[in-house]
């Protein structure tokens, strides 16, 4: 996956004015989206598909609505907007929203205090799809989680259902099959966050002391340093003696 940096020049962001950098610290990741429609979306030239999304974004006299990333089908994305900097515009006006996430709950409490519903989101994406024919992708699931873990790590927020969402949590009137349909929105957004905790917390991998192995020879066998081994926290017990360890003692090589 790649990512190549295009901002919209025409300010179609932020609040209270298009363009205006960000006023207050954003308490959930990100907002999903789908865009495009059945010919984009069928588009062979995916990387183009995503460039006539964030170009219409960008003409001339476009309020928005507008995303931080534009997401072609195949996982490569173009940089609209410098997240740390500016809100983006494509969650638009709220409607019914799902009350019942708490997430939702504090992008709601902080409307109230006069900010908008772009305003409490580090990231909004848009997606190259359309409807059921053309669902998002895995390589683009992939693309989100990404970017999803890389906020999280920068922000210090959980990823989990309080901080990422779906655009029909916001508006379940005018977009409740955004980024998918509701029967599957919760599998949707479950396989999103598992892949950014998964890039978070990349799985371990153990091994079981055999007679006569050593802590050496077990982090040779996988490219590891003894040193690099035991600095491993689930094998800091073996740290004060590495040379004592026992028939069925476990030990992370990964």
């Amino acid at each position: 996956m790649s990512t190549v940096t295009a901002h919209l020049t025409n300010k179609a962001y932020g609040f209270p004015t298009r363009g205006a950098s960000r006023r207050v610290k954003a308490p959930i990741l990100a907002c999903i989206h789908i865009t495009g429609n059945r010919r984009t979306a069928a588009n062979p030239d995916r990387h183009q598909a995503a460039r006539d999304e964030r170009n219409y974004a960008n003409r001339a006299g476009s309020n928005g609505p507008s995303a931080h990333y534009y997401v072609a089908r195949d996982g490569w994305a173009i940089e609209a907007i410098d997240a740390t900097k500016y809100a983006a515009w494509s969650n638009g006006d709220v409607d019914s929203p799902n009350t019942a996430n708490a997430g939702v709950a504090k992008m709601l409490a902080l409307r109230a205090k006069g900010y908008n519903a772009n305003e409490a989101y580090w990231l909004e994406f848009e997606c190259v799809g359309y409807g059921s024919t053309y669902p998002i992708t895995k390589a683009q699931k992939q693309f989100l989680a990404t970017r999803i873990a890389a906020m999280a790590k920068a922000t210090g927020l959980p990823v989990n259902r309080t901080t990422v969402h779906g655009h029909s949590e916001i508006n379940s009137v005018n977009r409740a099959s955004c980024p998918c349909p509701k029967a599957s929105r919760e599998a949707f957004l479950g396989d999103v966050i598992a892949r950014a905790n998964a890039i978070l917390r990349p799985p371990i991998a153990t091994v079981a002391v055999k007679a006569g192995d050593t802590l050496s020879e077990i982090a040779a066998a996988h490219k590891l340093t003894l040193a690099a081994l035991l600095a491993f926290p689930e094998n800091a017990k073996y740290r004060a003696n590495p040379g004592l360890i026992h028939p069925g003692d476990i030990v992370r090589v990964k």
